[in-house]
């Protein structure tokens, strides 16, 4: 039987047996420092050994290449593109169902359009990869979403010997360049607050209706938005979504001190990595104030869930934050680039800024690698040029 161990950073795969009376053991890195990477490596390992597959303890074994092994056997029937996108797909299960699902939603669409469902995979040609990446009326970025999705789907097909054709390297040439766009997505602090004001300011007019219900305010939306601007979370780490596991902040998220909230702890979620982040004033007010209207709050709850109607108490979803941020930003006169993403660059940029070192701001944000992270250090040096061109 194998058992999952840890040394260091990265997750080892060890094995005991008992021989004449003597215990042996073998230790074997697993060259991962996730442990749900490592825990499905283990349990496919114990597959292998159970089916007489391999030999943990002859000279020379290496648990990756007899993984490795195991998937070629399964690449050798591939005739046709859906089962080069099944096998591409089961290969990435070990990434977040967030990632996976952008894979689906751009190979399926390929696949759509160029009528390739039963085709083989070797049939495919540069023209198929072209009718998406350049399709008119899409912008830049979206054409290096498409590209970036199919280069990783086709570097896999070629790695597995299923395709042998290059085709990636005269297709980038043709892509547009992606100018700097995070800056125009982030939203400021008195921006927020002009954004609060309205909010408030709509409530009140609409209490002056006669249809007004009380009982149907989404108080939901201040303390939500906060939690994006001032805590950094991911659009489903907060708002709920039905296809993603790990969505939808709960009351067991929410960490109290001596009676005051302190932390907002998340579990591995995109990044895979769990982290607590601090609660600071403005964040503080804004969730006890809610946590109070909403009432009895238990750990599997979510937090923040709709005000009568058909969606009662149900949770809000991500999407729908979106809308409602979209409608008062307009509202308010707030430029229409802004963006709920935009709030979690300003706030991880903003504890870089107050002095926050980088592997700091990187935990907090739950980067998968604090390479991601430096990226905002490039963004504080332009606003320090901007600040010193004002002198």
């Amino acid at each position: 039987m194998a058992f999952l161990t840890k040394r260091g950073k990265y997750y080892y795969v060890k094995w005991n047996t008992s021989e004449k009376g003597k215990v042996r053991e073998v230790r074997k890195s697993l060259g991962t420092r996730h442990k749900d990477v490592a825990q499905k490596m283990v349990t496919e390992l114990e597959k292998l050994e159970s089916l007489g597959k391999i030999d943990p303890f002859i000279p020379g074994f290496n648990p990756k290449r007899a993984l490795t092994d195991d998937k070629t056997e399964k690449t050798l029937q591939c005739a046709t593109v859906t089962d080069a996108l099944n096998l591409f797909y089961s290969a990435k299960q070990h990434l977040s169902p967030a990632t996976v699902d952008a894979y689906k939603r751009a190979l399926d669409h390929f696949v759509e359009l160029n009528r390739l469902k039963m085709a083989s995979p070797k049939s495919i040609r540069p023209h198929h990869f072209e009718n998406v990446i350049f399709k008119r009326g899409i912008t830049a970025a979206t054409r290096h979403y498409y590209f970036r999705h199919f280069r990783s789907w086709w570097k896999f097909l070629k790695k597995k010997k299923v395709v042998e054709a290059d085709i990636f390297d005269s297709l980038k040439e043709d892509l547009p360049r992606i100018r700097e766009n995070t800056r125009p997505k982030m939203i400021s602090e008195q921006e927020l607050k002009t954004l609060f004001k309205t909010f408030d300011s709509e409530l009140q007019r609409k209490k002056a209706l006669s249809e007004f219900d009380p009982e149907r305010v989404q108080h939901w939306f201040k303390p939500i938005v906060a939690l994006y601007f001032y805590g950094g979370l991911r659009k489903h780490e907060a708002g709920y979504s039905p296809y993603l596991k790990y969505s939808g902040l709960k009351g067991e998220n929410l960490i109290f001190e001596d009676g005051e909230l302190t932390y907002i702890y998340l579990p591995p979620t995109k990044g895979r990595k769990e982290r607590q982040i601090p609660i600071i004033k403005e964040l503080r007010v804004q969730l006890e104030q809610y946590l109070k209207l909403r009432g009895k709050l238990n750990s599997k709850d979510f937090v923040f869930v709709y005000q009568g109607g058909t969606s009662n108490n149900k949770p809000v979803r991500g999407d729908r934050v979106y809308r409602e941020f979209k409608r008062y930003a307009k509202v308010a006169g707030i430029p229409t680039t802004r963006s709920l993403h935009g709030m979690r660059h300003q706030a991880v940029t903003t504890w870089i800024e107050k002095g926050f070192h980088t592997a700091e701001a990187s935990y907090m944000a739950g980067h998968s690698s604090q390479k991601v992270t430096e990226k905002y250090t490039h963004l504080t040096a332009k606003r320090l040029k901007e600040k010193m061109e004002k002198l």
